[in-house]
């Protein structure tokens, strides 16, 4: 049972910002399926308590309710990475299974033996202004103990001695009752740092961290290059002239790579994991209607949804987060509607249209079809119809990938509506996840006695 290879799962975790001593417990987010568009449950579910002082899981108990702040402070999601080996098999196939006191007992090794190296970053600074002395790292590493080891970023074009925390690492020690092999990454606690000297007095800042006498951050501005964002601009700053220019804020995000060593009759093996902090989920009962795992997902599989795969449940899915993401929304406003007397508002597309290619400002839905009760309506309207196979019709109003410049008034009413990509035009799902709707909603996939026999006009498909 000798061990090959060595991975890090979850291959990616992100954690989330928070300032309260007690990170989040665990929880799951269900669905009522005979009420699908009404909010998730927030369930608890178990969680390992991590001993302070020793560094070992202590229990891993359900906890009766869940709170999202302590002593009015957010818990922060500290997520854990689990050390997992490749085992040869006598007479079988390799198996993946957890790296554990015992798996190393038989290659006589422990716990000792395992090594840990992490190196974080928050390179916003840099990504704005080129300067490799406006680069922000930390580095731990490598390590075996089970100590706290705080991710403190440095940074040329800090003032001395400065530096801006990135939160932690802690290699959890394992025990009889809990054997695994784990590091804990708590993120930092979501504070805001300023340059010196400082431009304006601000009581958010907690301190001063970078050397406006060095760098340039503060007082940068964006130039007019096509390396920025679209739309550019989006630090905090003041407006002078045609130019927003930059206070000279940051803050404490990060991401970053963990990997983890073993040393097995002379071979090293290691395994790498990435780790991120983002802001605290204020609407843990909503999803995204595209996310980070979209993209993994397409990458992984391509485009295209073969037929036998196509899940209602996934399309329903989609759906679903898109009903969770307009919810959230001020959907009278971002769709240009004259609200409380102002016609015109800087953060929504209909601006930004108008903004950047001189479009006529004018809504892009009907005003009175985006209230909640309107966009309820339409949402059940699709689930409705994904489900018996007859809402064809939905397939013809999903944008595409190459029509999100589409300024036309049937281009811009195309879901999802109301909102921007990263390019700053209208946001468009990924290909795999139109492609996956379109199939469910052209046909009926499944019928009271399990899947159906469809027919279709692709001769590929009918093969």
């Amino acid at each position: 049972m000798a061990i090959k290879e060595l991975r890090i799962l979850p291959p990616l975790a992100i954690g989330r910002l928070g300032s309260a001593a007690r990170p989040m417990d665990n929880y799951e987010v269900l669905v009522d399926p005979d009420r699908p568009l009404a909010p998730r449950q927030v369930q608890p579910a178990p969680t390992f308590h991590v001993d302070p002082d020793s560094g070992a899981i202590t229990s891993a108990e359900t906890p009766p309710a869940l709170r999202f702040t302590e002593d009015g402070q957010v818990r922060p999601v500290a997520p854990f990475l689990e050390v997992w080996a490749l085992t040869a098999q006598p007479d079988r196939e390799d198996v993946l299974e957890p790296l554990t006191l015992d798996l190393l007992a038989r290659h006589g090794l422990g716990p000792e033996d395992v090594r840990w190296s992490v190196h974080v970053a928050n390179h916003k600074i840099h990504r704005r202004t080129g300067d490799e002395n406006d680069r922000i790292d930390a580095r731990v590493g490598p390590v075996n103990d089970h100590a706290v080891h705080p991710l403190n970023g440095t940074c040329p074009n800090f003032l001395a001695g400065k530096a801006l925390p990135l939160g932690h690492v802690r290699y959890l020690k394992p025990t009889p009752e809990f054997p695994g092999i784990r590091l804990r990454f708590t993120p930092a606690a979501g504070r805001v740092y300023g340059s010196s000297p400082a431009s304006q007095p601000d009581p958010n800042v907690v301190d001063a961290l970078y050397d406006a006498n060095r760098g340039t951050w503060l007082g940068y501005h964006d130039p007019n290059d096509p390396r920025v964002t679209q739309p550019a601009g989006i630090y905090a700053g003041v407006a002078q002239g045609d130019d927003w220019v930059s206070s000279g804020y940051l803050d404490d995000e990060c991401d970053g790579l963990v990997r983890a060593e073993l040393t097995i009759d002379g071979t090293l093996l290691s395994a790498y994991g990435r780790i991120g902090a983002g802001p605290p989920a204020y609407a843990p009962d909503s999803f995204p209607v595209r996310a980070v795992a979209d993209e993994l997902e397409q990458a992984m599989f391509g485009p295209t949804v073969a037929a036998d795969q196509v899940s209602p449940e996934a399309a329903e899915e989609v759906v679903r987060r898109a009903f969770d993401t307009v919810r959230l929304m001020n959907t009278a406003v971002l769709n240009g509607n004259t609200v409380n007397g102002q016609v015109r508002n800087a953060s929504t597309m209909v601006d930004q249209d108008t903004v950047d290619t001189g479009r006529l400002y004018e809504p892009i839905m009907a005003p009175s079809l985006v209230d909640r009760s309107a966009l309820l309506s339409l949402h059940q309207q699709v689930l409705t119809g994904l489900r018996s196979g007859t809402a064809p019709w939905f397939a013809d109003v999903l944008r595409d990938f190459d029509e999100v410049g589409d300024l036309s008034n049937k281009g811009r009413r195309k879901m999802p509506a109301l909102m921007r990509g990263a390019d700053g035009r209208s946001l468009a799902l990924t290909r795999r996840q139109v492609d996956l709707v379109r199939k469910a909603a052209q046909r009926a996939i499944f019928t009271d006695n399990g899947p159906a026999a469809t027919s279709t006009s692709d001769p590929e498909e009918r093969g």
